[in-house]
């Protein structure tokens, strides 16, 4: 008796079209990676923006105001080596993507006593969406900008970080790319442990780049006079 080696037509056809899907799937998620990309994509400080964002001593005097600010709104906050503030805008998807760079650094210092974490927010957000972040960070400061903070914002995903005497460190995005990533993953880590070993560090704005960034609501309501 002979056995057929003839292919199965309706087997082959079913490989065929799920061949199909898996490249129609393929070519869909690329385009919407692109697009992703091309929609996203925009300067940490764009060629519009006023000179005091790219000015070290302009940003730091709006930061000292903001940690005025705090000590008098968080008078029990105990006093930190090193302040961490976190540019959050929650109704930009971009926030998304650097989430994993913030939770790294509050992750290294839980307790927040050594660290102090100031989480940034618009002026125009609702403070319902404020009490979510707390409850997301118990550790955090949460804080909306105001215009007497005369903080010369842009954009957000950003962070900055200050010494024990409110000495400016470092300011501007957490990474560049759609995706925001870093050359060196203990960037940030790295440079509080010097900070908080009394080690001096910048002032180091790292502004020159794109990447995914919203830009921040009512920045120029922000500015420095």
């Amino acid at each position: 008796m002979s056995v057929s080696t003839a292919p199965d037509a309706p087997g082959r056809k079913k490989t065929l079209l799920v061949s199909a899907l898996i490249f129609v799937w393929l070519a869909g998620s690329l385009l919407g990676l692109w697009w992703f990309q091309q929609q996203s994509l925009r300067p940490f400080v764009g060629a519009d923006a006023p000179a005091e964002a790219r000015n070290p001593e302009a940003v730091e005097h709006g930061l000292k105001a903001l940690l005025h600010r705090v000590s008098k709104e968080y008078p029990e906050s105990p006093d930190a080596k090193v302040t961490v503030v976190h540019l959050w805008n929650p109704d930009c998807l971009c926030n998304n993507v650097s989430a994993r760079h913030t939770r790294a650094i509050i992750e290294q210092w839980p307790e927040g006593k050594t660290v102090r974490f100031v989480i940034l927010a618009p002026e125009n957000l609702p403070d319902s969406r404020l009490a979510e972040a707390q409850a997301l960070n118990p550790n955090a400061l949460i804080m909306k900008v105001s215009a007497d903070d005369q903080l010369p914002l842009t954009a957000s995903p950003g962070l900055a970080v200050l010494n024990e005497d409110s000495r400016l460190a470092y300011f501007g995005a957490y990474g560049f790319g759609a995706l925001c990533s870093l050359s060196d993953e203990a960037l940030f880590t790295n440079m509080i442990e010097r900070l908080l070993a009394g080690e001096s560090y910048g002032p180091f704005l790292n502004i020159a780049g794109s990447g995914c960034f919203c830009a921040w609501p009512h920045a120029t309501q922000s500015s420095v006079k």
